[in-house]
């Protein structure tokens, strides 16, 4: 996804959590300054977008938009933990192999004699 299809996607975000109206004032902000690159076929992470925008002056001064946009990285990162540990194959996994007794092996000899 581009930049300005991922500032959408922060834009209904922010609307899902009820975010305060400072945050949906500079997303709708940064949406018009980055129309030009609606077609630009860079692709940029949400992660890097959410970084970018919390270090923008507006952000740092502002408690309200910080806040809503830190809420929105610690829901990122869950989806990602919880994500990593699905994906992620079991500990230990069961299986009913055993060595065989002696009996077995005696049995195997003389069928090979016999």
């Amino acid at each position: 996804m581009n930049l300005y299809e991922q500032l959408l996607v922060v834009r209904e975000r922010l609307e899902g959590i009820g975010a305060h109206d400072d945050s949906m004032s500079l997303v709708e902000k940064l949406l018009k300054k980055a129309e030009p690159a609606m077609h630009d076929r860079t692709s940029v992470s949400q992660i890097q977008v959410l970084r970018h925008m919390l270090r923008l002056p507006e952000v740092i001064d502002n408690y309200n938009v910080y806040n809503d946009l830190q809420e929105l990285m610690s829901e990122r990162d869950e989806t990602d933990i919880i994500a990593r540990e699905d994906a992620a194959p079991a500990a230990y996994e069961y299986n009913d192999r055993r060595p065989k007794p002696r009996s077995y092996y005696k049995a195997q000899k003389a069928k090979k004699k016999g």
